[in-house]
């Protein structure tokens, strides 16, 4: 049963606080309600939790953790068999696994993620209980999730993940079927304590800023694709149009290469070898006068991190990413060179292959409200502060 609300809203913060250069969300799983704390992930559709179907409170890996569901406990839990339709045919975007092997079994999954980690387990339906600002609870009903008994990943300090991809079957997806079809957020700065937050919002918010642009969404009806893509044309600094093959913007959907999406679960943004050669080559000079540092960012080369003892943002060029119907997304320049620890900055990119698709990560997209009009298939956006009054 829909609730009867116009939208929801979920607090969302950075979890610097917990070590990682994420983006989170609580919510309160299950009857009676327990709290979790989510990743949010628009670049994932499967939304899952840290889970435990026998009755003790420790991990496979005998870890002791306050925080993992038991779906045996709650009362509004429902199992979904693997002989359903719902698990053989809806589930199937989620890697839900063929074996069977009686009809009341539950539908399980095995999903990789790009970075190499897995996660599996089986679905079900729980009710998810969120507390809105004001204190105002809200129940939504009989949403599906993953109930991960092994995950690969051990460096995951969060409770589970919150996949906002553009698929039905994702939170997004069975979210916007109560409410107007379009969900946004605002990033604080991505170094924020836990206790400043802005809201994650599915339905229609308060997006009554200056200056906001809108451009086109490349959704997955036409794209094969759950990803928010972006029709870029191509990047500037200081107003000057780099020389970046165009082949580098368009997305292939049979290879699933080539092109630009949002993800708010990738830190750093992502660009294919020609665009990163050439947004490189013009930002390096302006920091060549500072001593070099070697940090141990994913896929980063020495020399792209520097002693920022007498840095000044106005020594580096302004970015922008222009899209193909004429807006321009310019971010701040400290969301392109950015703080690693006290003392010492980084250039925010790191190298693709040519054919893989582009990202623009949680820190770049950071001070801007972002509005997904799924119905429109429109991206609008604006700088913010995302600070609320």
């Amino acid at each position: 049963m829909a609730p009867k609300h116009d939208l929801v809203e979920l607090a969302m913060r950075s979890a610097a606080d917990l070590g990682t250069g994420q983006y989170f969300i609580s919510m309160r799983i299950g009857t009676p309600p327990k709290k979790f704390l989510m990743l949010v992930d628009t670049g994932s559709d499967l939304t899952w939790i840290r889970c435990n179907n026998r009755n003790n409170n420790c991990s496979k890996d005998g870890e002791s953790r306050e925080r993992i569901y038991h779906p045996n406990e709650s009362r509004t839990f429902r199992p979904i068999p693997c002989s359903s339709s719902y698990c053989r045919n809806e589930l199937v975007p989620f890697n839900s696994l063929n074996d069977c092997p009686r009809p009341d079994a539950p539908c399980r999954y095995d999903t990789q993620y790009v970075d190499g980690q897995s996660v599996s387990g089986t679905f079900g339906n729980d009710t998810i209980t969120i507390k809105m600002r004001g204190n105002e609870k809200v129940k939504l009903e009989n949403i599906t999730i993953g109930c991960s008994e092994s995950i690969s990943s051990h460096n995951f300090e969060l409770d589970g993940l919150l996949g906002l991809g553009c698929i039905l079957q994702s939170f997004t997806g069975q979210a916007i079927t109560r409410y107007e079809k379009k969900f946004s957020y605002c990033l604080v700065d991505h170094l924020s304590p836990s206790n400043l937050a802005n809201f994650l919002v599915f339905g229609s918010g308060d997006n009554q800023l200056p200056n906001i642009q809108e451009t086109e969404l490349l959704l997955g009806a036409w794209y094969w694709s759950t990803h928010y893509h972006v029709n870029v044309s191509g990047i500037s600094l200081d107003g000057k149009m780099l020389d970046i093959p165009s082949d580098v913007w368009l997305y292939n959907p049979r290879a699933r290469q080539g092109g630009m999406i949002l993800d708010t679960g990738t830190s750093l943004t992502a660009l294919a070898a020609p665009a990163y050669d050439k947004v490189m080559k013009g930002l390096i000079p302006s920091i060549s006068r500072f001593q070099r540092e070697t940090r141990e960012w994913p896929g980063q080369m020495p020399g792209q991190c520097f002693n920022s003892t007498g840095f000044e943002e106005t020594m580096v060029p302004r970015l922008a990413i222009h899209f193909a119907d004429g807006a321009k997304f310019k971010p701040p320049v400290k969301s392109y060179v950015i703080d690693e620890v006290i003392g010492i900055k980084c250039l925010g990119f790191i190298k693709f292959d040519w054919h893989e698709v582009s990202i623009i990560g949680n820190i770049l997209q950071q001070n801007y409200f972002w509005e997904f009009d799924i119905w429109n298939q429109k991206l609008r956006f604006a700088p913010s502060s995302c600070t609320l009054n």
